[in-house]
């Protein structure tokens, strides 16, 4: 019962996700740029620029840091989406580890009676040569 409330819960929260991450990319679609300046451009274009200091990890970070910032409700919705991708995942290694655990749980049963099964084929067998040779010596003797 919890586990398919959990279920139609994430397909909700993904819809909803879905819904939204749409009419993003549809208002985004409609949105009108504004014309180039090539003024600017042509300034940035002939002045000498700085020279960029080497990357290490810090600044790795601090850059991936502000670019998510800078993209604003698409930033945000990168990182709800991976905060939900990280707690599904999460949540769906746990159910596979139980389900694991079942199955050796009843594969362990089904030796038991498959064991059992076998001793039984066993003893008919017996029973069933037993038979076999009471009957020849019927046969031979009558």
């Amino acid at each position: 019962m919890r586990q398919s409330l959990q279920k139609i819960i994430d397909n909700l929260i993904t819809v909803f996700l879905g819904l939204v991450l749409g009419s993003f990319f549809f208002f985004a679609v409609q949105a009108k740029a504004e014309p180039p300046n090539f003024d600017q451009y042509n300034n940035y274009r002939n002045t000498p620029q700085p020279v960029q200091k080497k990357s290490n990890v810090n600044t790795a970070v601090d850059d991936v840091i502000n670019l998510i910032l800078k993209q604003g409700f698409a930033g945000a919705i990168i990182v709800v989406l991976g905060v939900w991708t990280f707690r599904t995942d999460k949540m769906n290694r746990t159910i596979q580890k139980e389900n694991f655990d079942k199955f050796v749980a009843i594969s362990g049963e089904c030796s038991g009676h498959m064991a059992s099964v076998s001793a039984r084929l066993e003893n008919i067998e017996r029973e069933i040569e037993l038979q076999k040779m009471q009957m020849q010596t019927q046969l031979l003797k009558g």
